[in-house]
């Protein structure tokens, strides 16, 4: 007797970073001496996770009504301000000149991404995507019978239009429609961060196609960003430059800016010149939220909502996070430096929570250096993962070289 329905039959949750993460919390527990760099989530010097001073203040002094109580399915006029004002910093009236803006609320980027798709897209239609990648974007896509098309991201140390221009053409001629997935600043797993530059050839590029596109920008790790809060939301000025016959759909993870990763808060914000499309899609969204996850995490709504109408809590909750910049960018100094001094090949790596070093069987590598090294990293697209985040500096020292060395040994191994 076949109980499951047809779309559901052979989905298996296989290789979970959660999974793998919890495997290595336990075996640290059990040996101080064990790293682990799997989970993107960031931990201080002393080696302990907590959230945010700000965070811990403003959630102690809500009222039960702003904690337990239903939230609305799109998180309400005061949330919706919060995540204009906090994505697009001072430069939200200058996009919304020339944009139409919406908001919904989500549960985590993850759930944004989901939105996005989901109401972009029909079954069987392709959804490009660049590799390296973050794995769970073939599990959204594989959910709802889409199809994938990926293209490399790198043209030597750059971006590579090329191949995705070339990927699109072929989606386009197709399905007469664009659907893709850009991981930009900080991009998981490599750490590259798009120039101005790459991103105004993207934007040209789709003004030209003549059909709709839909460029779904996860911008989970935008504050984690080696160039600062200015320059990555500098940045966005230039989706104003997109014609009518796109939309852009960022996927905001309050999440990872506020340490609040298992309350489960984000936003899809929603920009287009095309007022009756933008409007279409922010309707669309709305009914998936109130029909898969009925309405999000109202702590954390008013968490963010009371830092933003306080200009203290934000300039605090900035302070915080210059914590966090400055422990990434020592760490990733330190790894950087003996990657070159010992020949380790890693992908552009510009900031933020993870390097990627490439490698022909990255599952067997990571195997090995929790067998030789007690060593625990994340097999990822092609690629080990490092999450600095999670690594002190101490951690960093000497990581480099057991990684080579373990690639050295095992990467062209056959059973």
């Amino acid at each position: 007797m076949e109980f499951l329905g047809k779309h559901a039959i052979g989905k298996v949750l296989q290789d979970d970073a959660l999974k793998v993460s919890s495997e290595a919390k336990n075996a640290k527990k059990n040996d101080p001496a064990v790293i682990d760099g799997t989970l993107g989530t960031f931990y201080y010097e002393d080696g302990t996770f907590c959230t945010h001073n700000v965070v811990k203040k403003v959630f102690s002094s809500l009222s039960d009504q702003d904690v337990y109580a239903y939230s609305t399915s799109d998180g309400g006029k005061d949330f919706q301000n919060a995540a204009f004002n906090h994505l697009f910093r001072a430069y939200r009236s200058f996009i919304e000149q020339t944009m139409e803006i919406k908001c919904i609320a989500t549960p985590g980027g993850t759930g944004a991404l989901v939105s996005s798709c989901y109401t972009t897209l029909d079954t069987e239609q392709t959804i490009l995507i660049p590799v390296p990648c973050w794995g769970p974007y073939f599990g959204i896509a594989k959910h709802r019978n889409f199809n994938v098309e990926t293209f490399f991201m790198f043209d030597d140390d750059k971006f590579n239009i090329k191949g995705f221009i070339e990927k699109a053409n072929k989606i386009i001629d197709k399905q007469h429609k664009l659907v893709f997935i850009l991981n930009d600043p900080c991009n998981n797993p490599t750490g590259y961060t798009m120039s101005d530059d790459e991103m105004l050839e993207v934007i040209n590029y789709l003004n030209n196609t003549n059909v709709p596109c839909v460029l779904i920008y996860d911008c989970a790790y935008m504050d984690m960003a080696a160039e600062g809060i200015k320059k990555t939301r500098e940045k966005l000025k230039h989706f104003t430059k997109a014609n009518e016959n796109v939309i852009i759909s960022l996927c905001l993870s309050y999440s990872k800016t506020y340490f609040i990763y298992g309350q489960r808060l984000g936003a899809q914000i929603i920009i287009g010149k095309d007022k009756k499309a933008v409007n279409e899609m922010y309707d669309a969204g709305c009914y998936l939220a109130r029909n898969t996850w009925s309405n999000c995490n109202h702590g954390m709504i008013s968490l963010v909502t009371t830092v933003d109408k306080d200009i203290n809590l934000r300039l605090e909750l900035d302070e915080e996070l210059s914590v966090v910049w400055d422990s990434l960018k020592n760490r990733s100094k330190i790894f950087l430096s003996e990657a070159q001094e010992v020949g380790l090949y890693i992908y552009p790596y510009s900031g933020g929570f993870f390097i990627s070093v490439p490698c022909k069987n990255n599952v067997l590598i990571c195997e090995m250096l929790k067998q030789d090294y007690k060593v625990y990293l994340l097999p990822v697209s092609g690629v080990v993962r490092v999450a600095i985040c999670s690594l002190s500096q101490k951690d960093c020292v000497g990581l480099a070289r057991k990684i080579k060395d373990t690639i050295d040994r095992y990467d062209n191994f056959k059973a």
